[in-house]
Parts: C-alpha cells; sequence; structure tokens
C-alpha cells in the first residue's frame, strides 16, 4: 500500500468512522482495506480499489474534502523537499540546477500555491475546488523540474497523480 492510500485510509476513518466516506455520486476511493475487492467493488484503479456506496453525509463529505486538500498540501512539502535533495545534486554546466533562478523560482511558485491555498475558506465547495485545481497545477510544475524520476518509488509523482485523481472525485461533484 502507498503512503498516499495508508493517509487516505486515516481520512475516511476520521471523517466516516467505520464507514468509508463516498462522494455525493456514491463513489469510494481508498485502500483495498477500505474498498475490498468483492464482486461488488471489483475496481482497482491507480493503486487505489473503487467502488460505490450510499453518498455519505455533507458533514462527512466535507471534512473529508478538508483533509484531502490538506494531504495534497502536504504531499506537495515533501515534494519541494524531494526535488531540493534530488536537483542539488544534478548539475548542468558545472552548476547544480538547484541554482538556477528558473529552477528556484518554481520551486517558490510551489511553496506558495501551498500557502495561498490553506488560506481558502474550506467551507465553500468552489473553493475547495479552486484550491484542488491551484494544488494540481503546482504539483505538475513541481514534477516537471524533476522530469521522469518523479515517477520513480523514490519519487512523488504516483502520489500527486493519486492525490489528483482522489481530489477529482470528490472535490469536483460538491462545487458543480
Amino acid at each position: 500500500m502507498s503512503a498516499y492510500a495508508a493517509q487516505l485510509d486515516l481520512l475516511h476513518r476520521q471523517a466516516g468512522g467505520t464507514t468509508p466516506v463516498a462522494s455525493a455520486s456514491g463513489v469510494v476511493l481508498g485502500s483495498l482495506n477500505v474498498v475490498p475487492d468483492s464482486p461488488d467493488h471489483p475496481l482497482a484503479r491507480f493503486g487505489l480499489g473503487v467502488g460505490h456506496a450510499v453518498p455519505s453525509t455533507p458533514d462527512a463529505r466535507e471534512e473529508f474534502a478538508t483533509g484531502l486538500l490538506g494531504l495534497h498540501r502536504s504531499l506537495l512539502r515533501q515534494g519541494i523537499a524531494h526535488a531540493m535533495r534530488h536537483l542539488a545534486n544534478r548539475s548542468s554546466t558545472g552548476a547544480p540546477l538547484l541554482d538556477r533562478q528558473l529552477v528556484q523560482a518554481a520551486l517558490a511558485d510551489v511553496a506558495l500555491e501551498i500557502r495561498e491555498t490553506a488560506a481558502l475558506p474550506v467551507a465553500d465547495p468552489a473553493a475547495r475546488w479552486r484550491a484542488h485545481q491551484a494544488l494540481v497545477a503546482a504539483g505538475r510544475l513541481l514534477l516537471s523540474l524533476l522530469g521522469a524520476s518523479s515517477f520513480l518509488v523514490s519519487g512523488p509523482g504516483g502520489d500527486l497523480h493519486l492525490a489528483e485523481v482522489t481530489g477529482n472525485v470528490y472535490l469536483r461533484e460538491e462545487a458543480a
């Protein structure tokens, strides 16, 4: 199980108790511990189980959505740290890539999005969706700095992709 799936399971327990949180349309994403592989829940995509259930209460969905955004910001912070270590050890024309002004500016942009999205009102579904979109864009910028290495086991690419997919399921339909 990925670190992201484990954190997602924790969010399910915090917001839904013993029942996983289902989106407004009844979709549930989680590890196979939360969404068991059974005839009722046969799908597993992107390292997560995909199932269907009765939609959770609006309060549970709001708490879960707020947690998803916090988890996404945490992944981006970890991604920045990973990128700084990685780019400090890579060089071009004799200088570390981390010393490049455009690289530093891109990392600063990602950090700024983390801070700005934390300031948005979490009670507003449209604001949560905008925050998710901003975090996805920041994650893609971060991954572009790392190139293919971002999708190595040690890279942040896989978990950022899962955060994007999960946010699309849980946050988009609430904002619509």
